[in-house]
Parts: C-alpha cells; structure tokens; sequence
C-alpha cells in the first residue's frame, strides 16, 4: 500500500514503529500515534525524523494532516472492546485521509468459537526463545471469561518463565494485568467503517482482517 501511495503516512496505534520503520519511506512525512509513551521513545530512536505523537487515536483531529495512507495496524482492533470506540477510530482515520488517499487495517482474525473453547484453558507456551545468559526465555498466555461480559471479549494474561539448561525454573516475570481483547469479525468492522464515513475497496486473506479502504469525505 505505501508504494502504491505518495504523500504522507498516518498510523494509529503505532507502538513501538515497527510498522512505519519498515516502509522504506524516508522521503516521506511519516507520523505515529499512540498512548504508550515508552513505545514511542522507541520509536524516536529507531525514526527520530519522523513525528511521533502522544494522543487518543480515537479522539485525535489535526487539521493540517491530509495522509495519503492511514495505517490502523499492530492488531489495535484486539484491544478495542467497545463499538463506539472503534468507529470513533475508523472516523479519526477517515477525517485524516487525504483525496484520493487509502486507509489500511490489518489484524488478526481472530475465531469467537476459540475463546469459548478456551476461556477456562490452561497456560499455554507461546513462544520459546533462547538466553546465552538464562538458557530459555518461554512465553506463556491464557485467556479468562471477560468480568463485564461483552461480545465476543476475554481476558488475556501473559507472562515469562526463564529456564536453565538444567530445566529448572530461575526466574518468572508476569508481564501485565489482564487487558481485554475481542474477536471483531468482517461484518462488524465493514458496518462500523461505513458510519464512520469510510468504504472498503479491498479485502484481503482470510486468515487477517486485511482491508483497503477510501474516505468518504473526498
């Protein structure tokens, strides 16, 4: 999509930039939204000719930003809960896309059936990764019942367990809080998109929410 575009490039929910340091479009304006400010410190260091702002992707107006491209990627959309936040989103992307420019998402898609299997599962390994200082590093995840019930939500806990070469625990590291995620599905975000003045032009693999879509506001 950025080689397809010219001009500048929005993403919402930039995290850490690992998305717009990866365009190859260092000859372009490029800006990254997000809450976390640790991220971004990251991100200045990996783009530091970039802007990198601290603000709500769903409440953020500028008037002065026309993007070519609006990104919405990094599965932002999981960690959206409520359907009025996510059109508010989508508007905010919308409002910032120039004439004749596009707005991207990509996120997983994600199986609503999968967390009813899975809501009372046990801590499952993600990920294994190896520690010339520790032996192995292994992430771990499990998901509980959303506490206020809401469609298609449940709660993800994530944390670290490091492993000698003896096999023996050595340290453990609980990463976060549990935070909520949801499994928002095609029609949901197609309807959102629409009240939020966007239309899809392109969808892409089953397996992501991959989508091209156009404001409406040209």
């Amino acid at each position: 999509m950025a080689g397809a575009s010219a001009g500048s490039i929005l993403e919402i929910g930039c995290g850490a930039g690992r998305i717009l340091t990866a365009l190859s479009a260092n000859d372009r304006q490029l800006i990254g939204l997000d809450l976390d400010v640790a991220a971004l410190s990251l991100a200045a260091e990996r783009a530091p000719a970039a802007e990198w702002i601290c603000a709500d992707g769903r409440t953020w107006r500028r008037e002065a930003t026309a993007a070519s491209l609006v990104i919405i990627g990094g599965d932002l959309l999981s960690l959206i809960t409520v359907p009025d936040d996510l059109e508010a989103l989508l508007r905010t992307a919308a409002l910032h896309c120039g004439p004749g420019g596009q707005v991207g998402i990509d996120a997983t898609l994600m199986d609503p059936q999968l967390f009813t299997d899975e809501v009372e599962g046990e801590w499952g390994t993600d990920l294994n990764r190896a520690d010339v200082d520790h032996g192995t590093i292994r992430r771990e995840s499990r998901i509980t019942p959303d506490v206020q019930a809401r469609t298609n939500t449940v709660l993800l806990e994530i944390r670290h367990r490091v492993v000698g070469g003896d096999g023996r625990l050595v340290a453990f590291y609980p990463d976060r809080a549990p935070f909520a995620i949801r499994a928002w599905q095609p029609d949901e975000v197609r309807a959102l998109a629409v009240t939020a003045g966007l239309r899809v032009t392109k969808v892409g693999a089953d397996d992501r929410l991959r989508w091209l879509l156009r404001s409406a506001h040209e």
